[in-house]
């Protein structure tokens, strides 16, 4: 037995609980401030990294060495081969003068001197003459050592984890190799002539820079010295050791950096993606949207966007709710004609009273349909924009093709229609508007079709166009002129207000059901343009009939906006 049932769907999400899901995240988890200070230790650690590697001081260091040891050994080659015994070929080294002087030689702390005879036996090493004594003192005799605190126990320990890491390196390991130092070869080599030296790794892996050179007495060679340096690692590590402060100082500022971007980024967008989701929660928050339009950044076009969308949204579905109301009042009005002339045809005792009501019915019916089909048009408009796409039209091409369409369409007894322009003007240099082509021209359609209807059977509908500067911007200006009785100046703008009419004497009842000019103004403002009408008069100050204007702006290609910009 089902004790309830369940009516919510297993992935719905409702838009309360994901806001509450992710205000609950802190900023320090924002995939955003993560990518922020990624990007900036990215480039930072690679500095650092390059910093601490120090290859071209340490090739400069190494060879800066190498010639040192060169000079020394060169000294000491030719001390010992002047202290050898004996001349050309009998000319032997002396073991016990050459240690004698081994003795005597003050080295640098880390430098190692060896001396090997013609056989490549070592006969002399400086390391086994160092007699100095250093002298530190005691540490105090304490019955207990002191315990590390765990945060430099913590410290000791990643730091020697990622020394043994990084010095296990497969890369590291074959470059150590690449240059293992193999003494023997390097004495053998020195015992043939030859002075060779360099950048070693030892058994150990310690850094070595060694000169192997013969030791000779006149052209014969007697001997061969190594000397070899072991401090070059520690001026390195010092070096490194030196960079620390800075490269923490790197650190923290690319931190801070991180966080004020952070705080100028990822918290307005923060704030605007919650009130977003506030106004589509409650039509009370449409106006709780932060205003950072003083920022002159993306962030504040952003935020004006966005405002000024909840503000067209808002608007329009005003709009649909109004249209609605409007809707449903003028489809009434024809409802109740048709009620009430069907309730009196039952009662109808003579044929012309029931012929009249049939009248009624079938105007009635006609008054609907044509209703039904422009509010059909009307809500359309905004979709069928949505779905085109804008292109780049001579706006003369357009009306010269719309003015042959009622020319070819006229009948003797229709008003005619007329397109007037500057031809010299417009063809030598054409007039280009970027619009919707099919939208654009049922606009001029439903202002022709309009100034038709209103029109004297003597009179004409003139269509004509011009440019001109508005606001630094050149515009395109398209009237449309009637010589019918004109507009109460009263409803120069309620015009274009949905379901107005204002029907001449003699208009069949129902042809017109004020959509219209709405329709027109809806698809001007999609195009960033205007529409409004005026009344002309005559001489004598009469009105002559009615002229509505329609402008939008002009396009103009790169090299004409350069030229329109230097004669303005």
């Amino acid at each position: 037995m089902v004790s309830g049932t369940n009516t919510k769907k297993p992935n719905q999400i409702s838009p309360s609980g994901a806001r509450s899901n992710r205000r609950k995240k802190s900023v320090i988890f924002s995939r955003l401030s993560r990518v922020i200070l990624m990007s900036h230790l990215i480039g930072l650690l690679i500095l650092i990294s390059g910093s601490l590697v120090l290859n071209q001081y340490t090739d400069e260091l190494v060879g800066a060495r190498i010639s040192n040891l060169q000079s020394q050994a060169g000294i000491i080659t030719s001390i010992l081969g002047d202290e050898a015994t004996g001349y050309s070929s009998g000319a032997e080294l002396d073991i016990d003068n050459a240690q004698s002087i081994l003795r005597r030689l003050d080295l640098p702390k880390d430098w190692r001197v060896r001396l090997f005879d013609s056989a490549g036996q070592v006969v002399a090493d400086s390391d086994q003459y160092d007699d100095t004594i250093e002298i530190a003192p005691l540490d105090a005799i304490i019955s207990e050592q002191p315990q590390k605190g765990w945060f430099l126990r913590t410290y000791l320990s990643i730091k020697s984890k990622i020394k043994s890491w990084s010095h296990d390196l497969p890369w590291r390991v074959n470059y150590r190799d690449s240059f293992r130092w193999d003494l023997k070869s390097d004495v053998r080599s020195a015992l043939d002539g030859n002075t060779v030296g360099g950048k070693r790794y030892d058994d150990q892996d310690n850094l070595i820079v060694a000169v192997s050179m013969p030791v000779k007495r006149v052209q014969q060679t007697l001997g061969a010295v190594t000397v070899d340096s072991k401090d070059v690692a520690d001026i390195i590590a010092a070096e490194r050791r030196a960079l620390m402060p800075f490269i923490g100082l790197a650190i923290l500022a690319s931190f801070f950096s991180s966080l004020a971007l952070t705080m100028s980024i990822v918290f307005p967008l923060r704030d605007l993606a919650q009130a977003a989701e506030d106004v589509a929660i409650s039509s009370e928050n449409k106006d709780r949207i932060p205003d950072y339009s003083n920022r002159d950044d993306e962030i504040g076009e952003l935020s004006s966007v966005l405002r000024y969308m909840t503000q067209r949204l808002y608007s329009r579905i005003d709009d649909i709710a109004n249209f609605a109301a409007d809707v449903a009042h003028e489809i009434k009005n024809p409802l109740t004609s048709l009620r009430s002339a069907s309730d009196t045809l039952r009662h109808v005792k003579t044929d012309e009273q029931r012929e009249k009501l049939i009248a009624i019915i079938q105007d009635d019916v006609s008054r609907m349909d044509r209703l039904i089909s422009d509010i059909s048009n009307a809500s359309k408009v905004d979709a069928n924009l949505a779905r085109e796409s804008a292109e780049i039209l001579n706006i003369v091409e357009v009306l010269n093709n719309i003015t042959d369409f009622y020319q070819q369409t006229r009948l003797e007894s229709d008003v005619e229609v007329s397109f007037e322009y500057d031809k010299t003007k417009f063809n030598s240099d054409p007039v280009q508007i970027r619009a919707f082509e099919t939208p654009f021209a049922q606009v001029i359609r439903n202002l022709v079709d309009n100034a038709l209807t209103f029109s004297s059977e003597d009179g004409s509908v003139r269509i004509t166009v011009t440019t001109e500067m508005s606001k630094n911007a050149p515009i395109v200006k398209i009237c449309v002129d009637d010589d019918g009785p004109g507009i109460p100046p009263d409803n120069l703008e309620t015009i274009f207000d949905r379901f107005y009419t204002e029907r001449p004497k003699g208009a069949q009842f129902g042809s017109h059901s004020g959509l219209g000019l709405a329709i027109c103004r809806q698809i001007m403002m999609a195009h960033n343009g205007g529409i409004y009408a005026q009344n002309r008069t005559d001489s004598d100050g009469q009105v002559a009939g009615a002229r509505f204007v329609v402008t939008l702006p002009q396009y103009l290609s790169a090299g004409r906006v350069k030229s329109v910009k230097k004669a303005g």
